[in-house]
């Protein structure tokens, strides 16, 4: 045993010894970077699979992972917005340094954009399209993507609409077109085009927007792409490790402003004054009222507005998880948008929920889906009280000696208490939305230049309106109350097939081909019912059968289909001559047999210039491009069943019954067809001094011909119009956009400053109307003039005490509103009406600048519109003295102002009052300011164990200049009315990436 126990332990010593000598643990270490710019990566993720073991980089782009045991080991490094990197690595006996570049994906609407049924590489683009990316649209606090778009690209004008939670703008692509169809661009999701807008979708969701202008770009789409095309891509998944990412924000709204309404000794005096314009005028009991008269003289009266206006609470939360590998990517992402508005009870709430999957079944075999899901709520869209809070006295009572709400709050039969229309009960008006949009693919490459990909896209929309006014509201006044439901069920698909063959042939020349066969249709169910007397207020609109009275019940259907084909062909030669040509036929079922289907045809080509041996890229100038393109497209313009003979219902006596029958109501036009747009575009692409300055110049005409109107017919024919293709308009215009580098700083965390700038004219233009040259005046449509203007009479000024003479030649008096004889006749006739301004503007831009310094970054972003003309709804007051006024100064003879009347009690509205109302609507507006500051890595890895963390604080429309708001008293030039006012609001976010 002795002699044993020395072997033993040698062995066993020699064992463990040898054992620690060749397994001994390892070390790997480096450092990562950008492929392209050298740059360290903060926060990337290097990860051994075998040993589940890994490390993220710190604040230098450092790593290090321990205890390694010698071997071979698949190694990947990975970070979000790179290719993931992957490489086997051999662990000896020695520490292991390696260090790793990453290269950035190619991202879309940088080097690559999306066009119609596909993607090119930004320099082989022969059309003319935009792009915006998602940090653009997501920098102002937004509910809808048209209103992300406001600003961020030349040629599109997004008007608001409305100031209310939920409102979405009318977006407009290089001006109208059409007098009488639909101005609305198409929209395409993630290569789906769909109908319905925008609103449903998350704009937190969006990985970039891409706005097709000119032929060339839209002819693709043919028949919908008149109008211009806005193609959205929602984010996707990528072959990397798991990201999961919160965006969220919380903000607080206030009022622009109040409007200057009169005080109660202003009101007083107005009153007079208007009494003292008639002659009758003796004391303030002609029109007060002893309560009114007592406040007065106590100084007191009551501040509507004040009392309604509340702050706004606005929530938005996103939480988006990515990720995925060589066979499978995904995205999931929820959203939750919950907005109460400045006026109770206005809200707006949105939920969505998002899938997106990309499977490879195979290596040629590929198959996905994206899936929206969308529910909201909003309330108070279309109801109106604060006009009736503008013009109620001040010197009124809303409440009784118990403080209790009144209902008339002064003595006048058509004035109600504006305070009981806050109340929760008094006025519902309801709309619930539900939608479900989504994608399903397939695509198959049966070589590596063939593939053949079928999408089939069903929409699913489903939306109810219900309405409630109780007695005590405005709108019964007392009497009977009353309910309204509305409901719209819409299914909607679209099945694509889609066949593309790419070829390079003697390394010089590239060909790609597109084909396209497309099947959409739409059917839409409505139903409607309307009841009075609803015995118990609180069963608003949920009880219907319980109502005293059926005033309606309504119910509908309709259905239309569109048939397409289309192929696209580009040809590349060497880089530098592009063509691309494409041609689509669309059939529709909206039209006649005589005229079903539409042919529309486009070319384009483009040099670049930068390609060729000539030029130099290392001076001055470093890229040029030349674009130039022609093509049709087409707007079907009308609804279903329009080119059709419809019969009206009609009820006569028949002796003591009522009876019912049918009459003629619409006369059939096989013939109608399409309107079409046929469009030239030029465009010139530049970079110059190392391309920190960028840019692209673009110019255009666009002729629309085949105007969908209605023709009007004598009333002995027994029909007041049919519907014809007659008429064309005119658009020509010039869009100018520049991105500029204007400080970059040799180290990544140095000062760095970008601007992006673009501005647009667009001059619109009727060229023709039912087939002659005399204008529409009754519809306002002039030939040369724009489709939509402001006509009538042109205020010179008042009229003055020293020229009585020269007003009772005119059948005026001193006082009342003066407006220009035109023709110098010595009389004011329909004659002298004039065009008096337009509703698009002349100009429009935006301009964001950018700052960025050790993690701090700052923002802010400038939209401008000029030479538009804008109807203050604000300043149309009834100057009687009945009502409260705009607090404006009027003409008295001791004070000969010449922009607003004398009041009167001989006249409710002054004469010539429309004239007084029109403004100049230019603005530039301050449309967001953010700061904001991204934490260092290394302490948000060690205490949060998180990628990234951004804190920020922005605030939209803080400020703004205006000749209407500066000069005239006015609010916001994009909402002069009386409905809910303008507002800013200022929010507080996160950006955390785990």
């Amino acid at each position: 045993m002795i002699r044993i126990l020395p072997r033993t332990l040698c062995l066993l010593v020699s064992i463990v010894f040898g054992a620690v000598i060749v397994g001994q643990a390892q070390q790997i270490s480096g450092t990562v970077t950008d492929a392209a710019t050298g740059e360290t990566i903060p926060g990337a993720n290097v990860y051994i699979s075998e040993l589940q073991k890994g490390a993220a980089t710190n604040a230098e782009g450092e790593y290090e992972i321990t205890n390694v045991e010698p071997g071979s080991y698949s190694l990947t490094a990975s970070y979000v917005g790179y290719e993931q990197y992957q490489t086997t690595i051999t662990v000896a006996d020695e520490d292991l340094t390696l260090d790793i570049q990453l290269t950035q994906s190619v991202e879309i609407g940088e080097e690559v954009v999306v066009v119609g049924y596909g993607t090119q590489e930004k320099s082989d683009v022969t059309g003319s399209v935009s792009s915006v990316s998602a940090e653009e649209l997501n920098e102002v606090a937004i509910s809808s993507i048209d209103q992300g778009l406001q600003g961020r690209t030349a040629g599109v004008v997004v008007s608001s609409v409305g100031t209310k939670p939920g409102s979405t703008g009318d977006v407009r692509i290089r001006g109208n077109r059409s007098l009488e169809a639909n101005n609305d661009p198409l929209y395409v999701v993630d290569g789906v085009p769909i109908s319905g807008g925008l609103r449903d979708i998350n704009p937190s969701s969006i990985q970039s927007i891409e706005v097709l202008k000119d032929a060339s770009a839209t002819a693709i789409y043919g028949a919908r792409g008149s109008n211009g095309v806005i193609i959205v891509t929602t984010n996707r998944g990528y072959n990397g490790e798991l990201s999961v990412n919160y965006n969220g924000s919380v903000g607080f709204s206030k009022a622009l402003g109040k409007v200057d309404r009169m005080n109660g000794e202003e009101y007083a005096e107005l009153n007079r004054e208007a009494h003292r314009a008639a002659g009758q005028y003796e004391d303030d009991s002609q029109f007060l009222d002893p309560a009114e008269l007592e406040k007065l003289n106590n100084g007191e009266w009551i501040d509507y507005q004040g009392r309604i206006l509340q702050t706004g609470v606005r929530h938005n939360h996103n939480l988006g998880i990515s990720g995925g590998n060589e066979n499978t990517q995904f995205h999931v992402s929820f959203g939750g948008l919950l907005e109460e508005g400045i006026l109770a009870p206005e809200d707006f709430s949105r939920y969505n929920a998002q899938i997106n999957i990309d499977m490879d079944i195979s290596d040629n075999f590929t198959i996905g889906t994206t899936t929206l899901a969308s529910y909201s709520e909003r309330n108070g869209a279309d109801r109106n009280y604060y006009g009736e809070a503008l013009s109620n006295s001040p010197l009124g009572s809303p409440f009784d000696e118990e403080g209790n709400l009144v209902f008339q709050p002064i003595n006048d039969g058509q004035r109600s208490n504006p305070l009981i229309e806050v109340l929760p009960d008094t006025y519902v008006e309801e709309e619930k939305r539900q939608r479900l949009l989504s994608n399903i693919y397939g695509e198959f490459r049966f070589t590596d230049n063939l593939s053949f990909r079928m999408n089939f896209a069903p929409d699913i929309q489903y939306e109810r309106r219900s309405d409630f006014q109780a007695s005590r509201s405005r709108s019964q006044f007392l009497g009977p109350s009353a309910a309204q439901k509305e409901e719209d069920f819409t299914f909607e698909y679209t099945w694509e097939n889609i066949i593309q063959y790419e070829q390079t042939l003697a390394e010089r020349h590239s060909i790609d081909l597109t084909g396209l066969l497309s099947i959409q249709e739409r059917q839409l169910e409505t139903s409607a019912m309307g009841v009075r007397g609803i015995p118990i207020q609180s069963m608003e609109h949920h009880n219907f059968g319980a109502a005293q009275e059926i005033l309606n019940s309504e119910t509908s259907f309709e259905k239309w289909n569109l048939l397409s084909t289309m192929l696209r062909a580009n040809y590349n030669y060497d880089d530098r001559y592009l063509l691309t040509a494409t041609g689509r036929v669309d059939g529709s079922s909206r039209f006649g047999d005589n005229n079903k289907y539409g042919v529309f045809p486009s070319v384009a080509l483009s040099w670049n210039i930068a390609n060729e041996d000539f030029f130099n890229s290392d001076g001055f100038l470093n890229d040029l491009r030349l674009r130039l393109s022609w093509g049709k497209t087409g707007q079907t313009g009308i609804d279903a069943y329009q080119t059709l003979a419809l019969l009206d219902r009609t009820t006569y006596n028949y002796g003591d019954d009522l009876a019912y029958g049918y009459q003629p109501d619409q006369i059939a036009n096989p013939d109608l067809k399409w309107e079409t747009t046929t469009s030239t575009n030029l465009g010139l692409e530049f970079a110059i001094l190392d391309s920190r300055i960028s840019g692209s110049v673009d110019v255009y005409q666009q002729n629309t011909k085949d105007l969908l109107l209605l023709r009007q017919l004598p009333m002995t024919s027994g029909y007041g119009s049919i519907l014809e293709n007659v008429g064309s308009t005119k658009n020509t215009g010039i869009e100018f956009s520049v991105s500029t580098v204007n400080v970059q700083s040799d180290d990544n965390n140095g000062f760095q400053w970008t601007t992006d700038f673009n501005i647009a004219s667009n001059k619109e233009e009727i060229v023709e109307l039912y087939g002659g040259g005399e204008d529409d005046v009754g519809n306002g449509w002039f030939i040369g003039k724009p489709i939509n203007v402001f006509y009538g009479y042109d205020q010179v000024g008042i009229w003055q005490s020293d020229e009585a003479d020269l007003a009772s030649s005119y059948n005026q008096i001193p006082g009342e509103i003066r407006v220009e004889d035109v023709n110098g006749d010595e009389q004011i006739n329909a004659d002298d009406r004039e065009i008096l301004g337009q509703e698009m503007p002349k100009w429009s831009g935006g301009m964001t600048n950018r700052f960025n310094y050790k993690g701090v970054d700052f923002s802010f972003f400038l939209y401008m519109v000029f030479g538009n003309t804008i109807d203050s709804g604000i300043h149309d007051t009834a100057m009687v003295g009945r009502y409260n006024n705009h607090d404006v100064d009027y003409w008295t003879p001791d004070n000969p102002v010449n922009r607003h009347p004398r009041p009167t009690i001989n006249r409710e509205y002054p004469i010539y009052n429309e004239a007084r109302l029109l403004y100049d609507g230019s603005f530039i507006k301050v449309r967001n300011i953010q700061l904001g500051y991204t934490m260092p890595v290394q302490f948000v890895q060690e205490i949060l164990g998180a990628q990234s963390l951004r804190v920020y604080v922005s605030a939209d429309q803080p400020f703004m200049y205006s000749p209407y708001v500066q000069e005239h008293g006015g609010i916001d030039p994009e909402n002069p009315g009386t409905g809910t006012p303008a507002r800013w609001q200022m929010n507080f976010g996160i950006n955390l990436t785990f």
